[in-house]
């Protein structure tokens, strides 16, 4: 089988296809290279190269994640009105809150704080 004609079988698979064989191709390099060239350059380079995709992909990753998570809930508490911080500063005389006092004692509660 020429090249074109591997080229053209290529381009005839579905995208599944496509994908499982470039993930096996992936797959199959790197075990190739850490068994046989752990110290080569090509190693390093093929290292670096998928250590800088991941970074990119994690970042992507986490940003889609914090931006459907926080982000509505956030929405929501201010469509709401609440802020659980109480960030708002009235002016007051005194900006110091009332607390309970701990049930264990001054010196124990500093011990066990959390």
């Amino acid at each position: 089988m020429s090249l074109p004609e591997t080229l053209a079988w290529i381009a005839g698979l579905s995208l599944r296809f496509k994908i499982l064989g470039a993930a096996t191709a992936i797959v199959l390099v790197e075990i190739a290279l850490r068994h046989l060239a752990p110290r080569s350059r090509a190693y390093k380079r093929w290292t670096a190269f998928f250590q800088g995709l991941g970074a990119v992909w994690t970042t992507v990753i986490l940003s889609i994640v914090y931006l459907l998570s926080v982000g509505p809930v956030s929405i929501m508490m201010r469509l709401g009105g609440r802020d659980p911080l109480d960030r708002r500063l009235a002016p007051e005389s005194s900006f110091w809150r009332l607390h309970e006092p701990n049930p264990l004692g001054p010196d124990r509660a500093a011990r066990h704080q959390f």
